[in-house]
C-alpha cells in the first residue's frame, strides 16, 4: 500500500505535538507542585496513536515517556510519592504500547490482505469476457463490470443507480419484478444457482440472446444478486447455421435411401418380368431368387427413408414386413405352413441391417422352398432379442432338415454362401442345429455406423 507523504508528515506533528504537551506536564506536576498522578493519563493518547500509526515503531513512544517520567523523578527535589508508583506506571504504558501496538499490526494485515484481495477482485472482473451485475433488494444496479458495456452498449455511468429492468425488454419486466418481490420476501430467489438463457435489450433497442448465471448473497445492509452475463447471438448463429446443415444433409441422405430404394425396386421388377418368360424352372426359381434379394434391400432403404433416425431402423418391425412378404411369395396353402415371429423393438444401423436382413431372407426363403414337401404340416419360428450385450437372430422349422451328406459351410448353394459370407461380414457366430428341422442361430454385437 502507498504511504501518503502529507499523512504521514500529519501523523509525526502529531505525536511530536502531544510528546512536548507531556514534557511540559512532567516538568510542572513534578518539578512546580511536586505531583505525579493526574498528568501521566494525558500519556495515554500519544501512546496509542503511535502504536496505532506505526505499530512495533510506535513502541519508541512509550519507552521516551517512561524514560522521561523516571528521569524526572530523580532530578525532581520536592516529590512526596514513592518511585514504584512511576515504575508501575511507566509498565502500564509500555504494556498498553505493546497491546495496541499487536493489535494494530494484525489488523494492518487483514486490511492488506482485503485490500489485495479485493483488487484481485477487481482486476478479475474488470478483465473478464463475461459481463458481471450486481443489483440490490430494489433490482438497481450497485456494480458491474467494463464487459458490460460492450454487451449492451451503455456507459458504466449511465446505468449505474439504475433498475435492472431497463437491460431487459418489456415482456420480462412484469415477470423479473414477481421473482424480485418473492426473493425479498422469503430471502430465497427461485434462481439462485441456475444458469438459463434469456433476452437482454441494448441501448440501441435491439434484442439479443444471452445466457446467465444468478447468485444470491446477503450483507449488512441487505440481500444481493450478483449475476454472470455471456452474449451467445454469435453462438446461436452458428447453432442455427449447423442445424441448417444438418437438415439439408438429413434431406439429402433421405433422397438416396429413396432412390436406392426406387431402384432396387425397379431391379426387383424387371427380375419378375423377366421370369415370366424363362420356362426352366430351375433358372425360373434363381430369378425369383434374385427378386427377393433385392427387396429384402430395398426395404431396408425404405425403412431409413421414412425413419427420423436416418442411421437406424426398428429391425424388429423389418423381420415382420420381411418375413410376411416372403410367406406370401412362397406358401400357397396357408393352413399348412404357419409362421411365427417373436422380435424384441431393437434398433440396428445400416452396416448390418443391408447383410443380416439378406441372411434373414436366405434363411426364410430356404426353410419356405425346402423345409417341407408338399401336403406337409409344419411350422417355422423366427426370434430377434437380445441378450446381455449381444443380438440373437434365430430362425428355425420343424421341417424334414438338411440331408446328412450336406456341409452346409461349403455347399455349393448360393444362399448358403451368402448366409456364411455375410455372417463373417457382421462378425456374427453362425450356428446350425439339425434333426429334427432345421435351426440357425446368428450372434453378434452390433458394428457401429460410421
Amino acid at each position: 500500500m502507498t504511504r501518503n507523504p502529507n499523512h504521514e508528515l500529519y501523523k509525526l506533528i502529531t505525536i511530536s505535538s502531544l510528546l512536548i504537551i507531556s514534557c511540559l506536564l512532567t516538568y510542572y506536576f513534578h518539578f512546580v507542585i511536586g505531583e505525579g498522578v493526574i498528568f501521566t493519563h494525558f500519556f495515554y493518547f500519544p501512546i496509542i496513536l503511535a502504536a496505532l500509526w506505526w505499530q512495533k515503531k510506535g513502541l519508541i513512544v512509550p519507552i521516551f515517556l517512561t524514560l522521561m517520567l523516571l528521569v524526572s523523578y530523580y532530578l525532581s527535589p520536592n516529590l512526596s510519592y514513592p518511585l514504584y508508583e512511576d515504575i508501575y506506571r511507566s509498565i502500564i504504558f509500555l504494556s498498553i504500547g505493546i497491546v495496541v501496538a499487536i493489535l494494530s499490526d494484525v489488523i494492518n494485515k487483514k486490511d492488506k490482505e482485503l485490500s489485495a484481495s479485493e483488487e484481485k477482485f477487481r482486476s478479475v472482473a474488470n478483465s473478464a469476457v463475461d459481463g458481471i451485475i450486481t443489483t440490490n433488494q430494489n433490482g438497481d444496479i450497485v456494480l458491474m463490470n467494463p464487459s458490460l458495456k460492450r454487451i449492451f452498449g451503455y456507459d458504466l455511468d449511465e446505468i449505474k443507480g439504475r433498475n435492472v429492468t431497463m437491460l431487459m425488454p418489456e415482456r420480462y419486466k412484469k415477470d423479473f419484478e414477481t421473482k424480485l418481490q418473492n426473493f425479498n420476501s422469503t430471502g430465497t430467489h427461485e434462481l439462485d444457482g441456475k444458469t438459463f438463457e434469456s433476452i437482454g435489450l441494448k441501448k440501441n433497442g435491439e434484442e439479443f440472446p444471452f445466457e446467465i448465471s444468478v447468485a444470491t448473497w446477503g450483507y449488512k445492509t441487505g440481500p444481493y444478486t450478483t449475476s454472470i452475463i455471456r452474449d451467445v447471438a454469435d453462438r446461436k448463429l452458428t447453432e442455427h447455421q449447423l442445424q441448417k446443415s444438418i437438415k439439408e444433409k438429413e434431406m439429402l441422405l433421405k433422397e438416396i435411401h429413396h432412390r436406392v430404394k426406387n431402384n432396387l425396386m425397379i431391379i426387383s421388377s424387371l427380375l419378375s418380368l423377366q421370369s415370366r418368360y424363362i420356362k426352366d424352372e430351375n433358372s425360373k426359381t434363381i430369378f425369383i431368387e434374385s427378386q427377393n434379394r433385392a427387396r429384402s434391400m430395398a426395404l431396408i432403404h425404405e425403412r431409413l427413408y421414412q425413419s427420423t433416425d436416418l442411421k437406424n431402423i426398428d429391425f424388429g418391425d423389418y423381420i415382420q414386413t420381411l418375413a410376411a412378404d416372403l410367406y406370401d411369395t412362397y406358401v400357397v396353402d396357408k393352413n399348412l405352413i404357419k409362421m411365427n415371429i417373436e422380435t424384441d423393438e431393437l434398433n440396428l444401423d445400416i452396416d448390418t441391417s443391408i447383410p443380416l436382413g439378406l441372411i434373414l431372407n436366405e434363411l426364410v426363403t430356404n426353410s419356405l422352398k425346402h423345409a417341407f414337401s408338399q401336403g406337409d404340416k409344419g411350422t417355422i419360428d423366427i426370434k430377434f432379442k437380445k441378450q446381455t450385450d449381444k443380438y440373437c437372430l434365430e430362425v428355425k422349422d420343424n421341417g424334414k432338415g438338411f440331408p446328412n451328406d450336406i456341409d452346409y459351410k461349403n455347399a455349393d448353394s448360393l444362399g448358403l454362401s451368402l448366409i456364411t459370407s455375410l455372417s463373417e461380414q457382421i462378425d456374427a457366430d453362425l450356428e446350425y442345429i439339425g434333426s429334427p428341422g432345421t435351426s440357425f442361430k446368428i450372434s453378434f454385437n452390433e458394428k457401429k455406423f460410421q
